[in-house]
């Protein structure tokens, strides 16, 4: 193999692994944004679910407030 080539042939190399790691680091990077927004939505959820059992009660104090009028 002539030098050019060879050091063609690890120029690409190179690039290849480059481009690879590259890749790798943007999977990481989705997917840790990815557990962020779950937990968002894991946290929204449950706020929700208060904010719904919250109403109730408030319902039915109403309701009270209404029979005792």
């Amino acid at each position: 193999m002539k030098a050019w080539q060879e050091g063609f042939a690890n120029f690409a190399a190179t690039l290849t692994a480059g481009m690879l790691l590259a890749s790798g680091a943007t999977l990481v990077a989705v997917s840790s944004q990815q557990m962020k927004v779950s937990a968002q939505i894991e946290s929204i959820t449950e706020k929700l679910g208060d904010l719904t059992e919250s109403m109730k009660g408030l319902e039915g104090r109403v309701r009270n407030l209404e029979i005792k009028r």
